[in-house]
C-alpha cells in the first residue's frame, strides 16, 4: 500500500490589521492616551509568553473588546530586553558586568515599539480612522499601518 503525503500551506488565517507605533511611553500610559483619543477601553491583559533557548520572552498586551461592532484591539510591546549578568574570569571589584539584549516580537518591525492589532468579524475595519486619531496623539512619533502577508514572523501574532 502506497503512503500519501498531505502538504497543509497556511495553517492559520491572518485576517486582521496591524498598525505599528512609534513612542517612547510605557504601555499603561499609551493605553490610556489611545483610549482618550480614539475612544477604545484598553485594559491589561496577560502577556504573551515566547520560550525559546531555555530563556522566557514576556511582551506585554492590553486588549478591548468591542462586542458593539465586533472588533478586538490588541496593543502589544514589541520590544522584549532580557538583562543578565556575566561574570569575568578574575575576580575583584568589577568581576561581574550587567549586560542587556532587546528581541522584537516583529523583527521586520523592530523600531516599532509597540503593535495595535485589529481584528474583525467582518472585512470591515476603522483603520484609516484609528490611524488619524493615533498621529493626533502628541507623545506618538509616528502611527502607520503594515501589510501582515509580507511579514515573514506573522505567526509571533497569533495568540489566544
Amino acid at each position: 500500500m502506497g503512503s500519501y503525503k498531505l502538504l497543509l500551506d497556511e495553517a492559520f488565517d491572518f485576517d486582521f490589521n496591524l498598525i505599528a507605533i512609534h513612542c517612547s511611553l510605557e504601555q499603561y500610559r499609551l493605553a490610556f492616551l489611545i483610549n482618550k483619543y480614539a475612544g477604545l477601553r484598553l485594559a491589561s491583559s496577560d502577556d504573551v509568553n515566547f520560550y525559546a533557548k531555555k530563556l522566557k520572552y514576556s511582551f506585554g498586551t492590553m486588549r478591548y473588546e468591542d462586542s458593539k461592532n465586533y472588533l478586538n484591539y490588541t496593543l502589544i510591546s514589541n520590544h522584549f530586553k532580557l538583562r543578565y549578568s556575566q561574570v569575568l574570569a578574575e575576580s575583584g571589584l568589577f568581576a561581574e558586568s550587567e549586560h542587556s539584549k532587546t528581541f522584537n516580537l516583529v523583527p521586520e518591525v523592530k523600531n516599532a515599539d509597540f503593535l495595535l492589532k485589529v481584528e474583525s468579524d467582518d472585512d470591515h475595519t476603522p483603520c484609516t480612522k484609528l490611524l488619524g486619531q493615533l498621529n493626533r496623539i502628541p507623545h506618538i512619533i509616528t502611527a502607520y499601518q503594515i501589510e501582515v502577508s509580507a511579514l515573514k514572523s506573522k505567526q509571533n501574532l497569533i495568540f489566544e
